[in-house]
């Protein structure tokens, strides 16, 4: 245990340097633990994650502006700003970052360029540790080729 005065931290603490940052946007507090779970479950890197979570889009852009994310889970229903508005306005304030968009819907009733504006798509009902992990990837090869708005 560090004593009073001592700049050691204890080892079983992560500093924060050391995690990843990621935020998870989505109006519905049941789908944001969800979506932890399986992120959690998912993670695919060796550094430690910390999630923040947003309810609406206005909220997850003020977060934007004050942290650096290193992915954003982004519910494609949102009240208010949508999740297509989201991403659009995110890829306008120069934030490159790969964005897992998550949905209900299937791919095919989003008419939304999502990989052209760098984010990957996975299905709430299909979301589990494999496909959360294969999506971050997809995300991450994705944002290589999108066009900056």
């Amino acid at each position: 245990m560090a004593t009073t005065g001592s700049t050691q931290q204890p080892t079983d603490v992560p500093k924060k340097l050391d995690c990843f940052h990621v935020l998870i946007i989505d109006d519905n507090e049941i789908d944001r633990e969800i979506t932890t779970h399986h992120l959690g479950a998912a993670w695919p890197f060796e550094r430690e994650m910390a999630t923040d979570t947003a309810a609406d889009g206005r909220e997850a852009l003020d977060k934007m502006h004050g942290k650096h994310f290193t992915l954003i889970a982004l519910d494609w229903k949102l009240p208010g700003m949508g999740g297509g508005e989201v991403l659009r306005e995110m890829r306008r304030m120069g934030v490159r970052i790969p964005v897992v968009v998550l949905s209900g819907l299937h791919r095919h009733q989003i008419e939304d360029p999502l990989e052209q504006l760098g984010a990957a798509f996975l299905n709430k009902d299909e979301m589990n540790p494999d496909t959360f992990r294969a999506a971050i990837a997809e995300s991450i090869r994705l944002l290589r080729f999108a066009k900056p708005a």
